[in-house]
C-alpha cells in the first residue's frame, strides 16, 4: 500500500500527491472505500494499478482515508549530530521593506560534521533554526538530519547554536526603534543611542519585524567611519528597560521627544519632566519606555509613567509611558475625520472611523482620547484607539428666516402674485393616450371610497 495526501479534487475525480513518487496519482471517486467524503490535504493510503485504457499510465484504487498525522513526506533522525557552520545562510532582499512585501532569494547554508569517522556536509535553511539566533561561519551547532522520502535529499533541521566562534564580531542585543523605506534604527541595550541598519543586513523575514522587537546584531564601520549594524537577526524578547520598576505612577510633561519623532535633535533619548508637585526631576526615555511602541509623543504633551532602573548602567528612566491626550472632533466625513490637535506643523489630526473604539459614531464637537502614531514611511501622524469621553452639543436646526416664514403664511391660492405651476407638456402613455385611463376625482381629506 502507498500513501499520500489529496492534492486536488475535481468533478468526480481527483489527484493524490504521493510520498514515494514524483507524479501526482489520478483517482476516481468510485474507488474511495467506506463512502468517505475526501477533501484537499486529507491523508490516504491506496493501491496503484495500470490504467485499462493506457498501459503507460497508472491510477489509484482502494483508497482509504487515514487519521491526520499518519502520512509523512520526510524522516527525521533521532540521533543528534554536532558540527561547525562552514557557510552561513545569505539572504538577498530585492527592494526589501516591511511595508512592501517583495520576494527574497535565500541561499542555503552548509554545516560540516563527522559520522563514524567520515567527514560529511549537509545544507540548512533559516526556517530550520531554533531559538532565533542566526549561526555564523565557524559556530559550533547541534542538529538533526531530515531526509525527503521521495528524493533522499538530506538537510539539517532543529539547529541550535552551542558555541560562538571567538573570531566572530561580538553580538549585541537591541530593540527596533524606527523602520523607514529601506533602512531602520536599533535602540541599544542601554537605551541611550540608536544604530543605523540597512534592510539588506536583515537575516530573516522583514515583514515580521515591528517596532520594539528584540534583535541581535554586530557592529561594523562603513564609509566615513560611520558605525552601523550588520547581520541583524530577530530573537526572542528580553527585558525592556530593566527589571526594577517603581510602583508609583507619576504625571509628567514631554520636554523632548525621541529622535525618530524629531530627527533634527542631536540626542536620541526623549525627556519627561515630573509635574506632580510643581517642577520635579526629569527622566529620559526611549522606544522601549513607551507602553505603545508606535505612539508618537510630541513635545509639550502630558503623560503618566513609572520610573525603572536599567540593570546594565543603573540609570533611572521613564517606562510604561502613556500619553494623556484629550481634544475635540473637528469634523467627520464618511470613513474618516479630523481632531483639533496640533502635531508638528498641522493644526488638525487625521483619523479613520475603524480606529474609533466600541464602534461608536463620532459627531462634531465630541471630546475624545486617542493615541498618535507616526507612519514611519511617510513621516505623517494619525490618531488611533480613539475613545469618546463626552458627547458634544447636539446640532440645532437653523430656523427659517422670519421674512420667509411671513411670506409663506401670506400666500393663498387666490393670490394672483403667488408662484404658479405651469404645465408645458401633458404626459402620454405608450398608446399615445393622455397617460391616465381613469378619470381623476377630487378627494375629500379623511374619506375613503
Amino acid at each position: 500500500m502507498l500513501s499520500g495526501v489529496i492534492a486536488a479534487i475535481r468533478d468526480g475525480f481527483g489527484f493524490i500527491k504521493c510520498v514515494d513518487r514524483d507524479a501526482r496519482m489520478f483517482f476516481h471517486f468510485s474507488e474511495v472505500l467506506e463512502e468517505t467524503q475526501l477533501h484537499i490535504s486529507d491523508e490516504v493510503e491506496f493501491t496503484v494499478v495500470p490504467d485499462m485504457l493506457s498501459a503507460q499510465r497508472n491510477h489509484a484504487v482502494r483508497i482509504k482515508k487515514l487519521p491526520k498525522g499518519t502520512v509523512s513526506f520526510h524522516t527525521q533522525s533521532e540521533q543528534r549530530f554536532v558540527g561547525v557552520v562552514e557557510k552561513e545562510v545569505a539572504v538577498t532582499n530585492k527592494n526589501a521593506s516591511p511595508t512592501k512585501g517583495k520576494e527574497k532569494e535565500t541561499e542555503e547554508g552548509v554545516i560540516a560534521y563527522e559520522d563514524c569517522g567520515v567527514k560529511l556536509t549537509v545544507p540548512y535553511h533559516i526556517k530550520d533554526l531554533e531559538g532565533g539566533s542566526q549561526p555564523q561561519t565557524g559556530d559550533k551547532v547541534e542538529f538533526s538530519i531530515n531526509e525527503v522520502k521521495r528524493t533522499g535529499q538530506q538537510s539539517a533541521v532543529s539547529i541550535r547554536v552551542l558555541n560562538r566562534n571567538g573570531s566572530n564580531a561580538k553580538r549585541l542585543h537591541g530593540f527596533v526603534a524606527a523602520l523607514k523605506d529601506n533602512f531602520g534604527f536599533i535602540e541599544t541595550a542601554n537605551h541611550d543611542q540608536e544604530i543605523f541598519f540597512h534592510y539588506s543586513e536583515m537575516c530573516g523575514d522583514l515583514d515580521n519585524l515591528d517596532l520594539g522587537d528584540t534583535v541581535e546584531y554586530s557592529l561594523s564601520k562603513g564609509k566615513g567611519n560611520k558605525v552601523s549594524a550588520e547581520k541583524v537577526t530577530k530573537v526572542a524578547a528580553v527585558n525592556g528597560t530593566g527589571e526594577d520598576v517603581g510602583t508609583t505612577i507619576l504625571t509628567g510633561k514631554v520636554i523632548r521627544p525621541i529622535r525618530s519623532v524629531d530627527p533634527s535633535q542631536a540626542e536620541y533619548q526623549g525627556l519627561i519632566e515630573v509635574i506632580d508637585d510643581g517642577k520635579g526631576p526629569s527622566y529620559p526615555f526611549g522606544i522601549m519606555g513607551m507602553a505603545n511602541k508606535g505612539d508618537c509623543l510630541q513635545k509639550g504633551e502630558f503623560v503618566k509613567f513609572q520610573v525603572c532602573t536599567v540593570s546594565q548602567t543603573g540609570q533611572k528612566m521613564a517606562c510604561n509611558v502613556v500619553p494623556q491626550r484629550r481634544a475635540v472632533v473637528e469634523c467627520v466625513k464618511d470613513q474618516f475625520g479630523f481632531i483639533t490637535y496640533e502635531v508638528g506643523d498641522s493644526k488638525k489630526l487625521f483619523f479613520h472611523v475603524k480606529e474609533v473604539l466600541d464602534g461608536l459614531e463620532l459627531q462634531t464637537g465630541d471630546e475624545v482620547e486617542f493615541s498618535v502614531v507616526l507612519n514611519q514611511r511617510t513621516g505623517k501622524c494619525s490618531a488611533c484607539n480613539v475613545r469618546r469621553v463626552s458627547e458634544g452639543p447636539k446640532p440645532v436646526a437653523t430656523p427659517r428666516p422670519d421674512r420667509l416664514v411671513n411670506r409663506l403664511k401670506s400666500i393663498t391660492l387666490d393670490d394672483a402674485s403667488a408662484p404658479r405651476l405651469v404645465i408645458l407638456r401633458q404626459p402620454r402613455g405608450p398608446d399615445s393616450s393622455k397617460g391616465f385611463s381613469v378619470e381623476r376625482k377630487t378627494r375629500q381629506p379623511g374619506v375613503i371610497d
